[in-house]
């Protein structure tokens, strides 16, 4: 069986069951690296190929890797017989949608900047920041940061309350302040 790996949207092989165990053991390759073989439904994690196995990597490594430039992967030639998966087919690294980083930001902004009225803004527009990702969600489930704009409308949400609570206490103290004060000065 002939493996296709991918990783970081770069293809390197095809290797041999033998080769991927042996590269896996070497720390060359990774579980978590995307393959393709013939017969399978599309890309997946190596790990789930079967015949792979979890090898642990020696402490000693019995043979040094051959070199590459810091952050490539290893030179491979890739064969021309044999099946090989369609053209830009391996899937890009997920991207993570801005709106919901920050929905997450503006709303902690909101929650802890109980010194001025400006970040009682932020943290409704961390709420609606995170609710406007989280419909970019239901569009396009391939994106990533769900949990980040739903933990933004969460916190955006508690903030608001917060001041809201903030504003009633300290308001109704004033107000209450203010009529003891008007019924000492009457006569």
């Amino acid at each position: 069986m002939q493996i296709h790996i991918a990783r970081d949207g770069q293809k390197m092989g095809p290797f041999t069951l033998e080769e991927v165990n042996r590269q896996l053991a070497t720390g060359i390759l990774r579980l978590s690296d995307l393959a393709w073989y013939e017969g399978a439904a599309g890309w997946a994690a190596l790990s789930t190929v079967p015949g792979v196995g979890a090898v642990a990597a020696p402490s000693v490594p019995t043979a040094a890797p051959p070199a590459t430039a810091i952050g490539t992967a290893p030179a491979v030639i890739a064969s021309t017989s044999g099946p090989m998966p369609p053209a830009g087919s391996v899937p890009a690294p997920a991207k993570t949608e801005p709106l919901a980083i920050l929905s997450l930001v503006l709303s902690l902004l909101g929650l802890f900047g109980f010194c001025c009225g400006f970040f009682l803004m932020m943290a409704i527009a961390g709420v609606v920041c995170g609710h406007l990702a989280l419909s970019k969600f239901k569009k396009n489930p391939e994106l990533q940061g769900r949990g980040l704009a739903l933990s933004g409308v969460i916190v955006g949400y508690a903030a608001i309350a917060g001041w809201l609570i903030w504003a009633f206490l300290f308001g109704g103290l004033a107000i209450l302040q203010g009529i003891t004060e008007s019924m000492k000065s009457k006569p």
